[in-house]
């Protein structure tokens, strides 16, 4: 049975249609952490990346009163939150990559800084399965497998993270600071998506695939994020376990976050213990 297949029960429902329009919006009213938004939001993302990055760190620093490292850091994760996690949730719940070039990708930041939507286009070609509903309509790419999809979302998100890489490297954000950030939103939609406990038998069957998923997309980081399971009674929760700081612990009154490699890991399981729901 492949990941998708297995993953459903925590996926119950489906959108009224087909389009990847009413999906992405099926996933929001699902989780409103999955944000990625279609449509033309703002500017291209190459574009906005060579004219308003710099100005942008330093209006969000600024805002958020810290050191422009660590606000480049911190904003580079809502960045990867909006688009990496709304991609990975895409593939795992629809069996869909978007075809897209960076230009396609637009973003409407606030005036201090905050990044407030990310956007594809509304028409945008994807990759998907011969059983997708829209497998014979112009928009559709058929590929053979996951796998396949797979190996297409890993390309497009390698392919960001080596054009935007330098820039955030200019704003001291270092190599493993990024790219655990890019693999921290792919893997969140597992804990996302499991937040409200399931079936503890189910979350312990299916974390060894969960954490190999992610470390596929990312095989040359796949270090630095993991995969976790935390169980109470009959009930778990997935949880990810970063080996990379966002800083935000930096942050006056902020403390470190619960995934930070900085707290021990029998600690950080503990924590995630302590969140399972209880009295399913």
């Amino acid at each position: 049975m492949t990941l998708s297949a297995e993953l459903a029960p925590f996926w119950l429902g489906e959108p009224a249609h087909p389009t990847l329009v009413s999906q992405l919006d099926w996933l929001f009213q699902r989780e409103p952490f999955f944000r990625l938004q279609y449509g033309e939001v703002g500017q291209p993302l190459p574009e906005w990346m060579e004219t308003h990055l710099d100005t942008t760190i330093q209006s969000f620093s600024q805002d958020v009163d810290t050191r422009q490292a660590v606000g480049a850091s911190l904003w580079l994760k809502s960045f990867t939150a909006h688009l990496c996690s709304g991609l990975a949730a895409l593939r795992l719940k629809f069996n869909r990559v978007p075809m897209l070039s960076l230009e396609q990708i637009s973003l409407d930041v606030a005036p201090n800084g905050k990044l407030k939507r990310v956007g594809i286009p509304a028409d945008s070609v994807f990759f998907c399965l011969e059983d997708d509903p829209l497998a014979h309509s112009p928009q559709a790419k058929v590929v053979e497998s996951e796998q396949v999809l797979d190996q297409k979302l890993s390309h497009f998100v390698q392919a960001i993270g080596q054009s935007i890489a330098p820039k955030f490297k200019d704003q001291k954000v270092n190599t493993p600071q990024f790219w655990g950030a890019l693999g921290y939103a792919l893997g969140l939609v597992f804990q996302k998506l499991t937040q409200h406990g399931y079936d503890r038998a189910l979350i312990e069957r299916l974390q060894p695939k969960a954490d190999a998923w992610l470390a596929g997309i990312l095989p040359d980081f796949a270090e630095l994020n993991s995969v976790k399971a935390a169980s109470l009674e009959n009930v778990g929760i997935y949880y990810i376990r970063r080996e990379t700081c966002c800083l935000k612990y930096k942050l006056d009154g902020k403390k470190n976050c619960a995934t930070c490699q900085q707290r021990e890991p029998d600690e950080q399981l503990a924590l995630y213990q302590s969140k399972v729901p209880t009295g399913m």
